[in-house]
């Protein structure tokens, strides 16, 4: 080969070769993965559905092998128990991991609320919870656990830190997960613009982003509430252009304690009031291939294919 064509040759063949960056929000290949929605500091009720779904023992360990757990957000809020929930998620993600699966906590608009220091929906007893993670003393007419929750969600506390390392968007196979929706309106033409929006404000001194606008992926709402005539040729321009087939979101949670599906399937609402604060409603998506199923304690009930009978 001559010289010339030779190094004419090289810096293409070597940009071939290179490797493609790793999508940090797209995971391939899964067999199965099972999603849950809005725990809202119901930690008990919460291990029910992981037993339910076989990725957790009697002990609370991860035995769900490869399987991807997918947890839609709303960890926290209107239940006393969500440092407790924190906990768990952490240390599966951990014992997954080691097992070839995945753990995936995602960000909600509660989280979003606690790291920015909105504590409307915090109760007494979970606020109380927080109060060894600052050594600042409550003082006279301060409610306990005030300076704690503070400190446990800042960005180097041992919550806030942990879940500022999370995204509100990720895909697994063809199906995208978040805890409101993927509104049209959208920035972004990836997962990961979409994520940064949302983490704008989550740091000091960045412009208003997506974990406050009220279409970001933590709030919108319209697929799980609106007539899907309103939003059908919206969704189909969302799901192109993330290349994916539906999507999976809690947030909204059900009048009938049951999953639902909309938009022949390509959206599936998962929040069934899970909490003992909305019902105790257990519930939970797996998803493997085509197939989609919902998972109550009473069996469990096929939703994609849609059964003939319905």
């Amino acid at each position: 080969m001559r010289p010339v064509l030779l190094c004419l040759l090289l810096p293409a063949l070597a940009t071939a070769a290179a490797p493609r960056a790793e999508d940090p929000f797209t995971f391939q290949g899964v067999e199965r993965v099972v999603a849950v929605a809005d725990v809202h500091g119901d930690v008990e009720a919460f291990k029910e559905v992981l037993r339910l779904a076989g990725l957790i023992d009697a002990k609370d360990r991860w035995i769900g092998g490869k399987a991807h757990l997918v947890q839609t957000g709303d960890l926290p809020d209107r239940g006393d128990r969500t440092r407790d929930a924190f906990e768990l998620l952490m240390r599966l993600e951990t014992e997954a991991r080691k097992a070839g699966g995945r753990v995936h906590a995602l960000l909600g608009n509660h989280e979003c609320m606690n790291m920015r220091g909105d504590l409307r929906y915090v109760t007494p007893g979970e606020l109380a919870s927080f109060a060894d993670q600052s050594p600042t003393v409550d003082g006279p007419g301060e409610a306990k656990g005030l300076h704690g929750h503070a400190a446990a969600y800042a960005p180097d506390g041992r919550y806030g830190q942990w879940l500022r390392s999370h995204p509100a968007v990720i895909r697994v196979n063809d199906t995208l997960f978040m805890h409101g929706g993927l509104s049209p309106s959208v920035p972004g033409a990836t997962l990961d613009a979409v994520n940064r929006w949302v983490w704008q404000d989550l740091t000091p001194g960045q412009p208003p982003g997506g974990a406050v606008d009220p279409n970001g992926p933590v709030w919108f709402r319209g697929y799980a509430l609106d007539e899907e005539a309103k939003w059908d040729a919206g969704l189909t321009q969302v799901l192109e252009r993330f290349g994916a087939r539906r999507m999976v979101m809690g947030h909204t949670p059900s009048r009938d304690g049951r999953l639902t599906v909309r938009f022949a399937g390509r959206v599936i609402v998962i929040d069934t009031g899970l909490s003992t604060h909305y019902g105790r409603h257990l519930a939970a998506l797996e998803l493997r291939g085509d197939r989609l199923t919902a998972l109550y304690p009473e069996g469990r009930v096929p939703l994609l294919p849609i059964p003939k009978a319905a």
